[in-house]
């Protein structure tokens, strides 16, 4: 009776000190299993945070360049002896008209305007208009914080010199020396503007005394900034919010007006937000849980290895965004950048635009598949850039669309005998996948700037005429764009030659 008693009395401690251990490992997981969640979380943050710094820093220094570039083609009009001569010491409507309605067409400001002493506008130029006016400045107070600050710059810039005064030399000169730049307020749009005192560039002439003429530019932040800005960013939905504080930590960039006041915040949705690491921390949390230690170096492997993703694939967004994934090629969003800029260089860089397309290419696909198609598409863009070598830029513009900017040589024998090299590869047979070989053509389109044009849209018009034209007179040939003009001409000499004897 008594080992019956002892039996009993010596169960439950067993039973409890067995719970016991279950309930203490069951704390030290949970304590541990928290822990590492906890760490999880901070990690994700952290990351999150990091990016979205990554992020902002990104868009700031973006927006910089915005405004340096403004600075920069605004100097071909301020920063020139021609326009003291013209604008300031004799005003010349035609220069005036000339100049500013450049500015606004070939940079695509929205507002350019030129502004005298005692706030008086000179002229304005807005939606393909120039206007030469004289109106007071007070009617658009919003230029006025950013036209003293010029004129400020001006005068601690101004040095004297025999017969007047003159600037500065602007070498050794941050722009902020000798531009202001900052966003307003016109017409109730926010807006990015730069202002600058019109000054001699080689002081072959001089400036009077008194305050200084200014020239003022402004783009509208609208969809065709946002647009530009985003180019080179690649970001989500940026948008730009009208009196809005955005948070702090927030993928958003805050910006004041000229006179310091809150005007609005740049915003976008960060590539961060969403990109939780919870699905590879659980699974880890639920194998590692009594290896605390072990899993720190895990979470640590892991942050570097987000990271590095993140990194791989900020590098991969750049290079798709300006390259063709087929080929390789340019795409065309680098075809026109390139372009804008070899139009920029005109006269003094001459250059020449050569359009292809693939003849008989839909065959290739109708008869052997896409997979062949893409064959001969990498195919004929090897062969192409090994012909152009560094002399140009070979593009895809998409299908078997290809286009060429070179700048080796632009006289009409020597690229007629490249295009007949290009044309000649091309024709190669291109051997597929499947043991068999392609045989395509290639039809060719040329246009030579400035001789034919030195605007982008201009120059690509003509190229695809004469594209069309070589298309449409036997296929596997070039045709140039002056020669397409040429016997336009005399088709429509002939037709009034025909009217003329009908008549008669």
């Amino acid at each position: 009776m008594n080992r019956q008693f002892s039996n009993r009395e010596a169960s439950p401690p067993r039973q409890h000190i067995s719970k016991l251990a279950f309930l203490l490992a069951g704390i030290l997981i949970a304590v541990t299993s928290a822990s590492l969640l906890f760490v999880g979380y901070v990690a994700s943050q952290a990351s999150d945070q990091q990016a979205i710094a990554n992020e902002k820093r990104l868009f700031q220094h973006t927006l910089e360049n915005q405004k340096y570039r403004m600075i920069r083609e605004q100097l071909k009009v301020s920063h020139w002896d021609e326009s003291v001569r013209n604008i300031i010491r004799t005003f010349d409507y035609d220069f005036v008209r000339s100049q500013i309605r450049g500015l606004w067409k070939d940079y695509s400001y929205n507002k350019v305007l030129i502004i005298a002493h005692g706030n008086q506008v000179l002229a304005e130029s807005f939606e393909d208009y120039t206007h030469i006016i004289n109106r007071p400045l007070n009617e658009t107070p919003g230029y006025l914080p950013l036209v003293e600050k010029a004129r400020a710059l001006y005068m601690s810039n101004r040095v004297r010199i025999p017969g007047g005064y003159s600037h500065r030399s602007l070498q050794g000169l941050e722009p902020p020396q000798y531009a202001a730049v900052g966003f307003i307020v016109i017409d109730d749009k926010p807006a990015l503007a730069t202002a600058m005192p019109i000054v001699p560039d080689q002081d072959k002439i001089t400036l009077p005394a008194g305050q200084p003429v200014i020239l003022v530019s402004a783009k509208f932040i609208d969809e065709e900034m946002l647009s530009s800005l985003n180019g080179q960013l690649s970001f989500t939905n940026l948008t730009f919010l009208r009196d809005v504080i955005a948070a702090p930590g927030s993928p958003s960039h805050f910006v004041r007006d000229a006179n310091g006041q809150p005007l609005g915040s740049f915003s976008w949705q960060s590539r961060a937000l969403g990109s939780s690491i919870w699905p590879t921390v659980i699974p880890i949390v639920l194998i590692l849980s009594l290896l605390l230690a072990v899993l720190a170096f895990g979470i640590a492997w892991r942050i570097g290895r987000l990271t590095s993703s993140l990194q791989a694939s900020e590098r991969q967004n750049r290079h798709l965004a300006l390259h063709d994934t087929l080929s390789g090629l340019a795409n065309r969003l680098q075809f026109n950048r390139v372009l804008k800029s070899a139009t920029d260089d005109l006269p003094a860089s001459p250059f020449a635009i050569i359009h292809c397309d693939l003849d008989k290419f839909k065959s290739v696909n109708d008869t052997h598949g896409h997979a062949a198609g893409d064959t001969v598409i990498k195919a004929v863009a090897q062969r192409m850039t090994d012909i152009i070598g560094k002399g140009g830029l070979v593009a895809r513009l998409g299908g078997d669309e290809f286009v060429i900017l070179y700048r080796g040589f632009t006289d009409r024998g020597r690229l007629t005998l490249l295009s007949g090299q290009l044309i000649g590869a091309v024709e190669a047979p291109i051997p597929l996948d499947n043991g068999k070989t392609a045989e395509i053509g290639l039809s060719i389109g040329i246009v030579t700037a400035p001789e034919c044009g030195s605007t982008p849209e201009g120059l690509m018009a003509a190229a695809d005429d004469a594209l069309y034209y070589s298309k449409e007179n036997g296929r596997g040939q070039a045709a140039f764009a002056r020669d397409i003009k040429h016997l336009f001409a005399m088709s429509v000499s002939g037709a009034e030659d025909d009217h003329t004897s009908d008549a008669a």
